[in-house]
């Protein structure tokens, strides 16, 4: 495959006698304006006909305003205090209409020629809900590290093991519309627990190409609480199949191991020690057992995905009367924001 760097070299694009999908492209942003430009970038230069671009920019303190207004037109954007990174894309999901939504985070990007590969895909497999496809691990510089550990769908893998890359993943409108939105109850694995909702009642197809970079560094979210990560994850595996799989509970052991190394030390104790760890854990996230009251709150929320057509609580701004300038303020988008 090579390095995946370019894939309009290798797939042509969809049929002209075939009605291209919309694609409507979110980035969430939040004092990232070192990797913002980089990423939206990425998207508008995608050249892809039936693109609408959304930035969610969560009132950033740094140079993410100025990141935002040097790119010109083609694109809106928002600057202004949110709810989180979950609910700036569900408020822009409400705020889009295209036939398929890709958010993509700020420290993230596109390759070239991506929505292009994903829309040919989406095409091939009208059925499809959802459409996920390779994605490279870079670094915080955007050198390629090695390949996402990325497969074809296995639907029974997905509960062991969360094998998908965000940024490379389109997601029907209409099946948002049917499973609900992110559960703006989770902080880090909202994107997983939704893929297993759409995966549990509709098709996913996989687009065997490399259509985006993940950036992989210390400060991401991801990386600097993992403790939380997984707990959530033991929570949705409780709310989606009952009971943790044994590869989460592994990855919880292998976290505490490398946390407090001298748990583990002694081949004999060691071992029981691990044993009694994973056990806890599967325990802790266990239906047959009472939730904390922490965890009763969650499994509520996760019952509850907000809706699709849930009002905003926007007021339209009224029409400028013929030859007044609208006054400034409020969404900016494009030289507006200059």
């Amino acid at each position: 495959m090579g390095d995946g760097c370019d894939i309009s070299a290798r797939r042509t694009p969809p049929d002209a006698d075939r009605t291209t999908p919309t694609i409507s492209v979110i980035t969430p942003s939040l004092n990232q304006g070192e990797y913002l430009g980089q990423c939206a970038r990425s998207v508008l230069s995608q050249g892809y006909p039936g693109l609408e671009y959304l930035v969610l920019d969560g009132g950033s303190t740094d140079d993410s305003v100025r990141v935002l207004r040097s790119l010109g037109d083609g694109f809106r954007w928002r600057s202004e205090p949110d709810g989180g990174q979950a609910a700036a894309i569900n408020r822009g999901i409400r705020e889009t209409r295209g036939d398929y939504v890709l958010w993509l985070n700020s420290d993230d990007f596109l390759r070239p020629g991506a929505l292009r590969a994903l829309a040919a895909c989406a095409m091939d497999n009208p059925s499809a809900d959802m459409i996920y496809a390779r994605a490279d691990m870079v670094d915080a510089q955007g050198e390629r590290i090695r390949a996402y550990p990325t497969f074809a769908l296995k639907r029974s893998d997905l509960r062991r093991k969360c094998y998908i890359c965000q940024p490379s993943v389109l997601i029907r409108r209409s099946a948002l519309g049917r499973v609900g939105l992110l559960s703006e109850a989770l902080d880090l694995c909202f994107d997983y627990e939704l893929w297993l909702r759409i995966g549990r009642e509709g098709e996913l197809a996989f687009c065997d190409q490399v259509v985006a970079a993940s950036r992989h560094y210390a400060q991401t979210k991801t990386a600097s609480r993992r403790l939380r990560g997984l707990v959530e994850a033991g929570y949705l595996m409780r709310a989606h199949f009952g009971v943790a799989s044994p590869r989460w509970s592994a990855k919880w052991v292998a976290h505490r191991w490398s946390l407090d190394r001298s748990r583990f030390w002694a081949p004999v104790v060691g071992w029981a020690s691990a044993l009694r760890c994973a056990k806890r854990y599967r325990d802790r996230f266990d239906a047959r057992r009472a939730p904390s009251a922490r965890g009763r709150r969650l499994l509520a929320a996760l019952e509850r995905p907000p809706v699709l057509s849930a009002s905003l609580g926007i007021t339209p701004a009224p029409e400028p009367k013929a030859g007044v300038a609208p006054t400034p303020g409020g969404e900016r988008t494009g030289a507006a924001a200059s």
